[in-house]
């Protein structure tokens, strides 16, 4: 369990070093509607949990076998 909150702390640190408000910033500067901004920021901290899930549960696994 530990291990898993640590993964997940770690992967919230190295997500990137830029803030949501900052990469909706840069999206909307290049041209791009604030909703498209908002659904594709939201799918990258979709895809960023689902990968950590996959991970945890992976790390799980093992820990039972």
């Amino acid at each position: 369990m530990k291990k898993i909150i640590l993964f997940m702390s770690l992967t919230s640190l190295l997500a990137g070093c830029s803030t949501a408000t900052e990469r909706m910033a840069n999206c909307q500067a290049q041209g791009i509607s604030k909703d498209a901004c908002y659904i594709a920021e939201q799918n990258r901290q979709t895809a960023i949990l689902g990968a950590a899930e996959k991970q945890a549960m992976e790390n799980a696994s093992k820990a039972v076998k």
